[in-house]
């Protein structure tokens, strides 16, 4: 049953006893509908049209987060740039859809509500190492050591 006031252009069928969504696509679904309400883990891909970028930009950052922003065109056009540029993430990416999620160079994850840090590859590995900070710096010369050390007095003031 198709809950998301849009249209269903590709596929919609399911089948409850064996588990099984077949790969859909809606065209426009209301932003209130289940589907545009959480994050979607199957295959379903909603899609909204706009003509305007700002419109797009505006949509996206008046809402929480998302996993992801695909845009499909030329990857150095002025649009793909502000998408980048202007909204929030866990990924941007240009022409795909799926890839992004197994790489290895880049990790996979959210941002804000969609989650935080990265699983996958070595940015996932890093995630889950105890780094250690470090600082190396020269000695300073004994006059500001003495202003910026204790114990303070008044004339360090």
């Amino acid at each position: 049953m198709n809950t998301s006031g849009g249209e269903i252009i590709f596929g919609g069928k399911t089948n409850v006893e064996n588990r099984h969504i077949q790969p859909t696509i809606i065209l426009n679904p209301k932003d209130d509908s289940p589907i545009m309400q959480e994050e979607i883990f199957g295959p379903i891909l909603p899609i909204k049209v706009y003509k305007q970028m700002d419109d797009v930009i505006e949509y996206i950052n008046d809402n929480p987060k998302p996993l992801a922003v695909y845009f499909f065109g030329k990857p150095k056009h002025a649009d793909s740039y502000r998408l980048r540029d202007e909204t929030s993430s866990g990924a941007y990416v240009t022409n795909e859809c799926v890839s992004q999620a197994i790489t290895h160079y880049t990790g996979f994850g959210g941002v804000g509500d969609s989650g935080s840090g990265r699983y996958g590859g070595f940015e996932g590995y890093k995630n889950f190492c105890n780094r250690k900070g470090g600082m190396i710096k020269a000695a300073q010369p004994k006059a500001i050591r003495e202003m910026t050390l204790p114990p303070f007095t008044n004339d360090k003031v």
